[in-house]
């Protein structure tokens, strides 16, 4: 584990959660999680009461995640393949947070699966919920896409943190987009 990692994983990503708006039992997906870099200080900032469903394409990535999270003794960690299974395992809870960091852009997706994610994604966050992107490596004509579409689908801005953030095992200068979703959206439970 890399020094940055490991400053990351004890108290660094929890202080970053904490200041985005994370909270003691939030339910969380952490969408494209990778091997946990952002699910792990998640989940243990929502504490067993709350829960991180860490959602990846890749299973050898969620295995990783489950073994990491164990050697910090997480166990609210929840990992699921695609999005029907997300929905499978929710059955109807709705979620407080998304984090979409360093995923939606065009090296996985291309304009229209993006948006088709977004207008998959957002019916399930609560009203007053947060989606939180981290737009490493997208262009700045997509990022301006992705907040016309949140807006269009109930989320106002609510927020941009300069901040360094884990990319490629290491920190890095960034920023965060925060978008809170208003109680009266149409994709808002109300």
């Amino acid at each position: 584990m890399t020094p940055d990692i490991k400053r990351w994983f004890e108290r660094e990503g929890e202080r970053f959660f904490t200041g985005i708006g994370l909270k003691p039992d939030d339910i969380v997906l952490d969408f494209g999680c990778g091997e946990g870099v952002y699910s792990i200080p998640a989940a243990k900032l929502v504490g067993i009461g709350g829960a991180v469903y860490a959602l990846d394409q890749n299973r050898h990535s969620l295995r990783v995640v489950i073994k990491k999270a164990a050697s910090f003794g997480i166990l609210n960690i929840v990992t699921v393949h695609d999005l029907d299974e997300l929905k499978r395992v929710l059955h109807g809870t709705l979620l407080d947070a998304v984090l979409f960091y360093d995923v939606i852009h065009s090296y996985y997706f291309t304009r229209i699966e993006i948006m088709h994610l977004l207008m998959s994604i957002c019916p399930m966050v609560r009203a007053g919920g947060l989606i939180s992107v981290y737009p490493r490596h997208m262009e700045q004509n997509e990022t301006n896409e992705v907040i016309m579409e949140l807006k269009k689908l109930g989320f106002f801005p609510s927020g941009e943190k300069s901040t360094n953030l884990i990319h490629d095992f290491t920190y890095t200068g960034g920023y965060v987009l925060q978008f809170e979703k208003t109680k009266g959206s149409r994709n808002a439970e109300n």
